[in-house]
C-alpha cells in the first residue's frame, strides 16, 4: 500500500536524523570535554546517546528489511534473523529508558547523598551501567526464546503482536512504565529533600528541563498503549498499527536526542562554542590595519 511506503520513508528519515544528531554530539563530547572518564554526568549522557544510536540504527535496518520482505510468507524469509533484529532493537529501546532512570539516580546521589563516597565512586557508576545493559538483555531474551517477536507478513518485520495482550502489556510496563516511575519519584524526592534555598530553585529549574525527557518518553509509548486499549475493548486493530508504533518511536528518538542536549549544560556549551568560533575569527581579521 502507498500509505505504508510513506510511513516507512518517514521512519527511515527520522532514524537517520537521530543517528546523525547523536553521532555528531557524541564525537564532539569525546573531542572537546576533558577529563572525560572522571566526568560522571557526561559519561551517563554518552551512555544514553549510545542507546539512541543503537535503536535508530536497528529500527532503520528493520524498516529496510520490511520494505523488501513485506507480503512474503514466513517460509520464504529467515524468521530467526528477523526476530534477532527485533530483539536487539528492543534491548536498545529498553536500555535507553533505564539509562534515563540511571541519570536520575546519580543526580539523586550527587545532591541528596553528596557525602557518600561509595555512591559517587567510579565503581558504582560502572556496576550501574553494566546492570542497566544486562537487565534489558536478559529480560528481552525471554521474549526472543519464547517466540513473542512474531513475524507479520503485512509489514515484513517482527514485533510483539498487539493480539498478545498479556505479553505486550507486561512489556510496556517494564520497558516504559518502571523507568518513568523511577525518574518521577527521584526528582520529587530531590526537591522535597533539599531546603527551600537558592539551590532548591536551581534544582527545580533543572528538574523542569528534565521533565522534558520524561514527557517525551511517555509520548513514545502512548500510541501503542492507545491502540492496545482500543483492541482490548473493540477487538479491532488498524492495519497501520505497527507503522504508527514505529513512527511514534522514531519521532520520540529525534526529540530525545535534541532534548538531551538542552538539559545537559556541558553538551550545550560545546555547541555554543562551535557556533561562536567563526564570527570571532572573522572579527579579528576585520580589525587588522590596512597597509
Amino acid at each position: 500500500m502507498f500509505e505504508w511506503k510513506i510511513f516507512e520513508v518517514l521512519v527511515s528519515i527520522l532514524c537517520a536524523l537521530t543517528f546523525l544528531i547523536c553521532s555528531i554530539t557524541l564525537i564532539l563530547i569525546c573531542i572537546r570535554i576533558r577529563p572525560l572518564l572522571s566526568n560522571v554526568s557526561i559519561l551517563l549522557t554518552c551512555n544514553t546517546y549510545i542507546t539512541l544510536i543503537g535503536s535508530s540504527a536497528m529500527t532503520f535496518i528493520i524498516t529496510i528489511f520490511g520494505f523488501y520482505y513485506r507480503g512474503l510468507s514466513a517460509p520464504l524469509i529467515n524468521v530467526f534473523n528477523c526476530q534477532l533484529r527485533t530483539y536487539i532493537n528492543y534491548i536498545f529501546i529498553c536500555a535507553f529508558y533505564y539509562s534515563c532512570a540511571l541519570q536520575a539516580m546519580f543526580r539523586l546521589f550527587r545532591i541528596v547523598f553528596a557525602g557518600n563516597r561509595v555512591l559517587q565512586s567510579g565503581f558504582t557508576l560502572l556496576i550501574s551501567i553494566l546492570a542497566q545493559w544486562i537487565i534489558p538483555i536478559f529480560y528481552m531474551l525471554a521474549y526472543f526464546l519464547l517466540g513473542d517477536f512474531e513475524y507479520h507478513v503485512e509489514i515484513g518485520s517482527c514485533w510483539v503482536s498487539f493480539k498478545n495482550i498479556r505479553t505486550l502489556s507486561i512489556g510496556m510496563a517494564f520497558i516504559y512504565g518502571t523507568p518513568l516511575i523511577i525518574m518521577g519519584c527521584v526528582y520529587l524526592f530531590i526537591v522535597q529533600s533539599v531546603r527551600r534555598t537558592v539551590q532548591t530553585v536551581q534544582i527545580r529549574q533543572t528538574a523542569n528541563k528534565r521533565d522534558i525527557l520524561v514527557l517525551i518518553g511517555m509520548g513514545i509509548g502512548i500510541p501503542t498503549a492507545f491502540l492496545l486499549i482500543i483492541y482490548m475493548i473493540t477487538n479491532y486493530l488498524t492495519s497501520y498499527a505497527y507503522h504508527i508504533q514505529s513512527l511514534s518511536l522514531t519521532t520520540g528518538l529525534v526529540f530525545e536526542s535534541i532534548a538531551l542536549i538542552l538539559v545537559t549544560p556541558q553538551v550545550r556549551n560545546i555547541l555554543r562554542k562551535n557556533r561562536l568560533t567563526y564570527p570571532l575569527r572573522s572579527s579579528k581579521r576585520n580589525l587588522q590595519p590596512v597597509h
